[in-house]
C-alpha cells in the first residue's frame, strides 16, 4: 500500500515538472502551428493556456490579438456567406413564386377562352335549333308548283271534270247560237255610193 502511494506522488512530481518544462515559447510555437493549419480555435485554445501560465509574454499576447482577429473575421465571413446564401433562397422562392404565379395566369386564361368557346358554340346550336323548329311550323309548298291567287281555283276546276250535256242542254246551246247569227245578219251591208258610177278595176 505504501508503494503504491509513492509511486503516485511520483508520478505527480513528475507531470508538475513537464508543466513547469513547457515554457512560452513552446506556447506560442504550438498556436503558431494551429494557426497556420487554418485551426484558428485550437490556436486560440493553445495561447489562452499560455497566457494563464505567462501573462505577461508578448508575443503570447500579440498571437492572441491576431487569433481573435482572425476569429473574428471568419465569423464575419460566415455570417456574410449564410446572409448571401438567404438572399439566394429567398430570390429563388420569389421567382418560383411568379412563375408558378404566371403559369396559374396562363391556365386561368386558357380555361377562360374554352368557356367563351363552348358558350359561343351553344349559342349558335340554339340559333340553329330555333332556326329549324321555325321552318318546321312553316306550311311546305308542293314542289314544283308555283303560288298563286288561281291554285284554288284550278283545284276547283279540276275537282269537277266535264260531263256529257243533256239533249235540252243541247237545244238551248243551239238556239242562242242561233240567236246571235239573226242578230248580225239585220245590220245591212254598206252599198256604193253611186250605184251607177263604174267600178274601176285597174
Amino acid at each position: 500500500m505504501t508503494l503504491r502511494l509513492l509511486i503516485s506522488l511520483e508520478l505527480l512530481l513528475l507531470a508538475a515538472g513537464a508543466a513547469r518544462a513547457q515554457t512560452a515559447e513552446s506556447f506560442f510555437n504550438s498556436g503558431a502551428q494551429f494557426y497556420i493549419s487554418n485551426n484558428i480555435p485550437a490556436a486560440l485554445e493553445e495561447v489562452e493556456t499560455g497566457r494563464k501560465l505567462y501573462p505577461d509574454d508578448v508575443k503570447l499576447k500579440k498571437l492572441e490579438e491576431l487569433l481573435k482577429q482572425q476569429q473574428q473575421q471568419q465569423q464575419q465571413q460566415q455570417q456574410n456567406q449564410q446572409n448571401q446564401q438567404n438572399q439566394q433562397n429567398q430570390q429563388q422562392q420569389q421567382n418560383q413564386s411568379k412563375q408558378q404565379q404566371s403559369q396559374n395566369n396562363q391556365q386561368a386564361q386558357q380555361q377562360n377562352q374554352q368557356n367563351q368557346r363552348q358558350n359561343q358554340q351553344a349559342r349558335n346550336q340554339s340559333q340553329q335549333d330555333n332556326n329549324r323548329q321555325a321552318q318546321e311550323k312553316q306550311p311546305k309548298q308542293p314542289a314544283g308548283q308555283p303560288e298563286d291567287k288561281n291554285g284554288d281555283q284550278n283545284e276547283k276546276n279540276q275537282a269537277n271534270p266535264a260531263r256529257e250535256m243533256s239533249p235540252e242542254e243541247a237545244q238551248r246551246l243551239l238556239d242562242a247560237q242561233k240567236g246571235e247569227e239573226q242578230i248580225l245578219q239585220v245590220t245591212p251591208p254598206k252599198s256604193p255610193e253611186n250605184p251607177q258610177k263604174p267600178i274601176k278595176d285597174w
